[in-house]
């Protein structure tokens, strides 16, 4: 049964990874745009169209929301090569949302990382230079984003590049994804708990 399950999340996942926001039952339904963002009302911060029916529900799950995002990422780093940081954070959401209903916790990153060599799509796993040397825990401190972060909490990425976060204790790792540690942080802007990779911060002007 098990097995059963991860092989249907598996296409599930893959499925909603390669196909156009256009061609979505979302974006037929009015719940997002060709970009994969939620309508709102005009100006207004409410959806245009509810999730109020059995068929918008589906339309829409948290498995939807984690990979359009991831989709968006996509879109904002194009090209053939792409840092391994980008993706690591979010696909730990992915596994971390769906641990409890997946036999094996890898799969997302078995599977997005077999999707990436099928479109020649190259991984960097480069460690910028100004991240070395932070040992095996993210320091205690305040950090800058350098990147949009996802929050399975929220629809859109509102955890911006050049927002800060902070880090209240030395953190340990949460987790390795694609050999890539996770950390968490507060991102200051909403107070929610978000999780970034060293690649995906930079230290608070002045601090070291």
């Amino acid at each position: 049964m098990g097995r059963a399950i991860d092989l249907f999340v598996t296409y599930r996942f893959l499925k909603l990874l390669t196909t156009p926001f256009q061609k979505t039952k979302a974006y037929e339904l009015g719940i997002i745009d060709d970009k994969g963002n939620r309508i709102r009302k005009p100006k207004s911060d409410q959806p245009a169209v509810g999730l109020n029916t059995t068929e918008q529900r589906e339309a829409y799950t948290i498995l939807h929301k984690l990979v359009f995002n991831i989709k968006k990422l996509f879109a904002k780093v194009p090209g053939l090569r792409t840092k391994t940081g980008t993706y690591a954070a979010a696909l730990f959401l992915l596994k971390d949302t769906f641990k409890e209903h997946v036999e094996d916790p890898h799969m997302f990153e078995k599977e997005f990382v077999k999707y990436l060599k099928e479109n020649n799509i190259e991984l960097d796993n480069e460690i910028a230079e100004e991240v070395i040397g932070f040992g095996e825990v993210l320091p205690k401190g305040e950090y800058v984003l350098v990147a949009d972060i996802l929050n399975k909490e929220e629809e859109e990425l509102t955890a911006k590049k050049g927002d800060k976060v902070i880090a209240f204790e030395d953190e340990p790792p949460i987790d390795t994804i694609l050999g890539v540690e996770i950390f968490p942080v507060i991102h200051m802007k909403s107070q929610e708990k978000i999780y970034v990779s060293l690649e995906d911060i930079k230290w608070q002007n002045g601090q070291r």
